[in-house]
């Protein structure tokens, strides 16, 4: 083994001790919402009323909870900025190890989850009882449609197709998608309580990992294609798993609605022959045509269409807005 094969391993393994840090710290963050969530009990909370009206908040909402909610959320929002602001006039190349940069973004988000903590378990409630659910659903949503049009270069929108973008748009969303991630990331943290309720469990693992992801901006891992998909997904077994215990029957619609979404485009991250794409396509439409059989809901087929739809409806308003008022050049990247 040459000195070069030496130290590409070493940086690799280094980079995936990185990743695994970043889930063993966020694990142990939610372990610690669930183990002392009986402290919460105390609360005399809204419950569930109708759907999108968010349960855990406060049937008396205090002014010390929000004040300490919104200025909480204020300051991690702009920390972030800052933090990607500072990174982008210090660093002008990916690296493999985490620098100065990356451990101060780290230290911070760590400082702001136990300031979080702290604050639901004196005051209890977030943003949720000034703004309406939607807004933090909305927040995500929008990520994971900007993160389509990043990729789109490389994995296509459209099975594989689709690769073509202004370039204008690209370059934009390149050099600024990082504060609208933040943005999205700090308001739907602050929006929950660290509550322990199984959906709240599984999102803030999820914002956790994400989070980690933007302490990680210049790092290697920050852009590896195989980690950007693993947190794509990750959004559909936290919406399952919400949608299951709500009990309103539309965890299907959810399940199938962004599988939908991989089959489409995420899956085309993966270098594999037409045959087996559409072999996993046709499977696919056995499981869903077989999942509503089963639960009696056939007619209700026709929803696994409408995560799908926004999302790429969305997307689309992005392109044409980009074409139309600031047009630019198609681009397409290298696959690398």
């Amino acid at each position: 083994m040459n000195l070069r094969t030496h130290t590409e391993n070493s940086s690799q393994n280094a980079s995936y001790a990185t990743l695994l840090s970043g889930i063993l710290l966020s694990a142990c963050a939610v372990a610690i919402i669930y183990l002392t969530s009986d402290h919460l009990s105390r609360f005399d909370l809204v419950g569930k009323t109708k759907p999108f009206e968010y349960p855990w908040r406060l049937r008396e909402p205090s002014n010390m909870a929000r004040i300490t909610a919104w200025l909480g959320y204020c300051l991690h929002n702009l920390f972030s900025w800052v933090m990607i602001w500072l990174a982008k006039r210090r660093y002008e190349h990916f690296s493999s190890r985490m620098r100065g940069l990356n451990w101060c973004f780290l230290a911070g988000h760590i400082l702001f989850f136990i300031a979080h903590y702290i604050q639901t378990h004196i005051w209890y409630d977030g943003l949720a009882s000034d703004v309406p659910e939607v807004t933090a659903l909305g927040s995500v949503a929008l990520m994971l449609i900007v993160v389509l049009l990043l990729e789109a270069p490389r994995r296509g929108l459209f099975w594989g197709h689709g690769k073509r973008l202004p370039k204008r748009m690209w370059i934009t969303l390149k050099k600024y998608h990082g504060y609208l991630f933040t943005w999205a990331l700090t308001y739907t943290f602050w929006y929950h309580p660290t509550a322990s309720s199984p959906g709240h469990l599984i999102g803030f693992f999820y914002l956790l990992i994400l989070l980690w992801q933007s302490a990680l901006i210049f790092h290697e891992f920050h852009r590896n294609r195989y980690w950007i998909i693993l947190l794509e997904i990750m959004v559909i077994p936290h919406a399952v798993i919400v949608a299951y215990y709500q009990g309103n029957q539309l965890w299907p619609m959810f399940l199938f609605g962004f599988s939908m979404v991989f089959l489409i485009t995420q899956m085309h991250t993966f270098k594999m022959i037409p045959l087996l794409k559409i072999s996993i396509a046709i499977s696919f439409a056995l499981v869903v045509i077989g999942t509503y059989s089963y639960f009696g809901r056939l007619e209700q087929l026709h929803e696994i269409m409408r995560i799908p739809l926004l999302d790429y409806s969305i997307a689309g308003l992005i392109i044409l807005a980009f074409f139309f008022f600031l047009p630019g050049r198609k681009t397409q990247i290298s696959d690398s």
